[in-house]
């Protein structure tokens, strides 16, 4: 994943989540630097009269809480700004490239929720989750991870009370003995091994795949119980046969370690109840059903449906497409079907980020998770402080192992409540729309022939597929999505429908469907010219045909007068020579004066 950047777009400036987290974080981890130099600057002073045992173990410490605290402000340093580019958050089911048909189970899954119009979410199991949704009624409409989370701690908060209260009772009758010292680390490995160890594993991954390895289960908590209980009057009978440890007790360290690991499990309890959300009051999709007829190829239809999308695109960011499936036109006729899934860019939703340490106890949501970031920030500020004066003492000849056992113990409770609580600051929140189109129905194949085919100028024919009452299907939805840290699983959560969307998006494509042409004609400007010059020439061609016909026929007619055979002409008239009187053709001789006729 890589960050980019647009001045013209901030989408991609994401408040800081951790920045209340990062302030305790940081000034706990540059008190445990000071004090492991302070106590370094001691060991470097004890130098110049030999260097002994005690230095060593001295200097082993301070460099032990050396790292730890530099551990604690790398974490801090990493979370100082956040870069989300538009690969994040994650996508919900595997992205279809560009211009490829692809689908996966996961996109199915996503489709089958729109198709359903209802979401699923995970019920709980056992009588000890029964007791815990029970007070929190709200925790099944929660993400997956809160839930496994509070599942978790739940589970954690009674084995703390049942194991504190068995430690009470077992020092309380055998603490005088020679079992006291034993007592305290036999609770002190069964607690590490069954409460905190699973735990910082479980608030490890929790900002990834869940571990439901820890679980609330009954018969766990039974055996749990059995153990607690049992195990100190186990202890005190077999104290007779453990060596004797000399007065070397932490069972007063350990139980207040417990006990502040019991209101770590309290605190964090009441600021994931601050956290809750109430039912949603709207859930499901929107859909628009048409019925389609058109004389065009169905893949008309998804090449229409990617324009009108990337009209939607928010911030001109590519949609993410989750399925494309083209239709398969094979033969004369037959059945076909297409889909297309696409969500638009998850877009940040407002005021879901504590601003700073003020604006977080001023709001409800962010109140009580202050307070349990702070009682870890004091968790390992006491067991720093501890930690220099058991130095101190060992330095001095003075070892304390009380003091010892207490700075072990609260910087593993700091740690504890650290990783709790870091899992609800890393919560992002998204919005976005979840759209898919479905194309079902059957085809036959066509020829349209356009235009007179006997005398005109013009013909013109295309191959064409006709799909008759085709049913098309449009589910649009507003959806919410979390993630806890930004590389995170993204879970769907809420999801709104759009009725009005889906019903502009399906009236568009009708429309667009059945005003596809089947006729073959020129549509560009050069086409529309040349054709007018074709035209033309036509007539032109067709006038000079029509002249030439004429004055074929008029030197036919020239010919024909030509080669007639001659007919006698007319006898010229004649006049009489003597008084000019004009003869009749047969007369010798002049009626008027006698005078001969000439020939």
């Amino acid at each position: 994943m890589s960050y980019e950047f647009n001045p013209e777009n901030p989408i991609f400036e994401f408040p800081n989540p951790y920045k209340v987290e990062n302030v305790f974080r940081i000034g706990a981890g540059a008190l445990m630097v000071l004090v492991s130099c302070i106590i370094l600057l001691d060991v470097r002073a004890r130098l110049a009269q030999g260097f002994g045992g005690k230095e060593f173990v001295v200097a082993a410490i301070a460099v032990a809480l050396l790292v730890f605290g530099i551990l604690q402000l790398a974490q801090a340093f990493m979370q100082l700004r956040f870069f989300f580019g538009r690969d994040r958050p994650q996508d919900l089911a595997p992205r279809v490239a560009a211009d490829t048909d692809g689908n996966s189970i996961r996109a199915d899954h996503l489709k089958e929720l729109l198709r359903q119009n209802a979401m699923s979410f995970e019920e709980p199991k056992g009588p000890l989750n029964g007791l815990l949704y029970s007070m929190l009624p709200h925790l099944i409409f929660a993400p997956l991870v809160l839930q496994h989370t509070a599942q978790a701690q739940f589970y954690r908060f009674l084995s703390l009370a049942v194991t504190l209260a068995s430690l009470l009772v077992c020092w309380f009758f055998f603490g005088q003995g020679a079992a006291s010292g034993w007592i305290g680390i036999a609770y002190a490995l069964f607690a590490a091994q069954q409460v905190l160890k699973p735990l910082a594993r479980h608030n490890t991954a929790a900002a990834g795949p869940m571990d439901t390895s820890t679980a609330i289960g009954l018969r766990s908590l039974v055996v749990l119980i059995v153990l607690a209980l049992l195990g100190p009057a186990l202890l005190g009978l077999g104290a007779s046969l453990l060596p004797d440890l000399h007065g070397f007790s932490i069972n007063g360290a350990l139980a207040l370690g417990l006990l502040c690991a019991l209101l770590g499990c309290a605190a964090f309890g009441v600021a994931l109840n601050n956290q809750l959300e109430p039912a949603p009051q709207a859930i499901g999709s929107a859909r628009a059903s048409e019925t389609l007829t058109i004389n065009a190829h169905p893949n008309k239809l998804i090449e229409e449906i990617d324009r009108v999308l990337m009209e939607r695109w928010y911030s001109r960011i590519p949609n993410r497409r989750y399925t494309r499936r083209s239709p398969v036109i094979n033969g004369e006729q037959g059945q076909f079907s297409a889909d297309l899934l696409e969500e638009t860019q998850p877009r940040p939703q407002p005021n879901r980020t504590a601003e700073g340490v003020a604006h977080a106890m001023a709001t409800p949501q962010f109140r009580w998770l202050v307070i349990l970031t702070a009682f870890a920030a004091l968790c390992m500020v006491a067991g720093t402080v501890a930690t220099l004066m058991f130095s101190k003492g060992v330095l001095a000849g003075k070892v304390n192992t009380t003091i010892a056992a207490i700075a072990l113990f609260q910087l593993a409770v700091g740690v504890f409540c650290f990783r709790a609580a870091h899992v609800l600051w890393g919560r992002f929140d998204f919005v976005s729309e979840l759209m898919w189109v479905e194309l079902s129905g059957s085809y036959e194949s066509a020829r349209v022939n356009v235009g007179n085919q006997l005398s005109g100028q013009v013909q013109t024919q295309k191959s064409v597929i006709n799909v008759e009452a085709m049913t098309m299907r449009v589910w649009v939805s507003e959806i919410d999505t979390v993630i806890f840290g930004k590389d995170a699983g993204r879970q769907l959560i809420r999801m709104r429908g759009r009725q009005d969307a889906a019903n502009e998006l399906s009236a568009h494509l009708k429309a667009f469907g059945e005003t596809r042409s089947m006729v073959v004609a020129p549509t560009s400007t050069a086409d529309l010219e040349r054709a007018r010059q074709v035209g033309a020439t036509g007539q032109a061609v067709t006038a000079g045909v029509s002249a030439a016909a004429l004055a074929m026929e008029a030197g036919e007619s020239d010919l024909a007068l030509a080669t007639k055979p001659a007919v006698e002409s007319a006898p010229r008239p004649r006049f009489c020579t003597g008084c000019g009187v004009a003869l009749v053709p047969q007369m010798r001789f002049c009626g008027e004066c006698g005078t001969a006729a000439g020939v």
